[in-house]
């Protein structure tokens, strides 16, 4: 009877620990969507800001029409894998689009901030 409560102890604690491990590693990633879509045009804004307007290919979003602001945190990778810069994203280039998907309090309205963009083989 005792050895069968320490078996029981031991299997809580270990869905117990599994569970918190879960819930340590994934926060970062709960709000990240992902997307693919065309480039319709690269527009660099009189304010310097660099943008890219896509059309969505996977309906997700109710605009299919959006503008992604690039940031220097962006990551843009080619098919390679490789680093590549904005002046080699050209229109028509199918691309993976990820994102944070969430509402900020500092900004009124929806502006994701654009972790990646990776430019797909075609």
């Amino acid at each position: 009877m005792k050895k069968k409560q320490i078996i029981i102890i031991a299997a809580a604690t270990l869905v117990l620990a599994a569970t918190v491990a879960v819930l340590f590693i994934q926060p970062a990633k709960w709000s990240q969507k992902s997307f693919e879509a065309v480039v319709q045009e690269t527009v660099t804004r009189p304010d310097g800001a660099l943008c890219l307007i896509v059309d969505r290919t996977t309906e997700r979003y109710s605009d299919s029409l959006n503008s992604l602001h690039i940031s220097e945190e962006t990551e843009l990778i080619g098919p390679d894998g490789k680093k590549i810069s904005f002046n080699e994203i050209l229109p028509g280039c199918n691309v993976e689009v990820t994102l944070k998907d969430a509402f900020t309090e500092e900004v009124p309205f929806y502006y994701p901030v654009v972790y990646e963009i990776k430019v797909k083989e075609s």
